[in-house]
């Protein structure tokens, strides 16, 4: 698994390549939240899972979920795009229901997912 974090025009982008399962997910936030300690100056982090293969994230969506809860005081304010092909839109839509306090939306096409962050 390789992972890509930088900033582009006021919105953190993560890619993620190869295979992936959850404990890489929460390592990778785990990361991005050291990397960007003031989140506040970010419009929205885009995550794009394009050219990786997710692996158990239906058996391990709880636990995401649990581990975004306990930084909503950080996560709240910003928009949270997920790129990734449509089985796994599901998911997003999922995860969304769970945490109504982020937003959380699914897109098919980075240029999407960045036109909604900074609309």
């Amino acid at each position: 698994m390789v992972i890509d974090i930088h900033e582009q025009g006021g919105v953190i982008v993560r890619r993620f390549k190869g295979d992936v399962c959850f404990e890489d997910m929460i390592e990778s936030w785990k990361l991005l939240l050291v990397k960007y300690p003031d989140l506040e100056a970010y419009k929205g982090i885009l995550t794009s899972f394009q050219e990786a293969d997710i692996r158990d994230e239906d058996v391990n969506m709880n636990i995401m979920v649990e581990f975004l809860k306990k930084h909503l005081d950080k996560l709240e304010d910003l928009k949270l795009a997920m790129v990734l092909d449509t089985p796994m839109v599901t998911n997003t839509i999922i995860m969304g229901e769970r945490m109504k306090s982020l937003q959380i939306k699914p897109f098919s096409t980075e240029e999407a997912a960045l036109k909604w962050i900074l609309g």
